[in-house]
């Protein structure tokens, strides 16, 4: 994306929640105000918030399931109103938000020997992650390494985000898969 189209989706996320916030109709975008292809192609989105440099709410999709303006539109209100971790989003703290858009490329599997191969492998990459095991699963967006950098400390918190024993890591049947993001911000703007 060039720096105009990141502005597009930035604008696009905080006009969605706006728009939520009136009690307007929701933000519906077209292919007047979107005319190029790229973004009507299936995306894997995250939208986080922050608030005076504080989480606020961040929700996405890993896999490329609906056009990148629609994926950027839903994960925004998503991330206002939805993540079952904070409170909704109120008029009154809209001015304070910044927002952030991750595109997500297509997860792979991580093929790894052992846990200190795992180990080596992330932390000479530190892409996204997704652990997964049976039917707990969750992922990490590559800009967690700058909260949690030594990659032990890393691994053992998506393990407790997935509901996973850090024992998990050795054991048969876990599953990692890497991505990488193009992230950008309303910060950076």
């Amino acid at each position: 994306m060039n720096e105009h189209e990141r502005l597009q989706l930035l604008v696009l996320a905080r006009e969605s929640i706006r728009m939520r916030l009136l009690d307007a109709h929701e933000l519906t975008p077209t292919r007047e105000e979107f005319p190029d292809d790229k973004f009507w192609q299936d995306q894997g989105v995250f939208v986080t918030l922050t608030e005076h440099g504080e989480l606020r709410g961040c929700i996405g999709t890993i896999m490329p399931v609906s056009p990148l303006v629609q994926a950027v539109a839903s994960n925004a209100l998503s991330a206002a109103f939805s993540d079952p971790r904070f409170e909704p989003v109120e008029e009154s703290e809209f001015a304070d938000l910044s927002i952030e858009v991750s595109l997500l490329s297509v997860p792979a599997e991580l093929a790894f020997s052992s846990l200190a191969d795992l180990q080596s492998k992330l932390a000479a990459t530190r892409p996204g992650v997704i652990l997964r095991r049976g039917v707990y699963q969750a992922t990490f967006l590559p800009q967690v390494w700058e909260q949690l950098p030594n990659v032990h400390g890393f691994l053992e918190a998506l393990c407790h985000k997935a509901g996973l024993h850090t024992e998990s890591l050795s054991q048969p049947g876990l599953s990692v898969f890497t991505y990488t993001v193009e992230a950008f911000s309303e910060d950076c703007k």
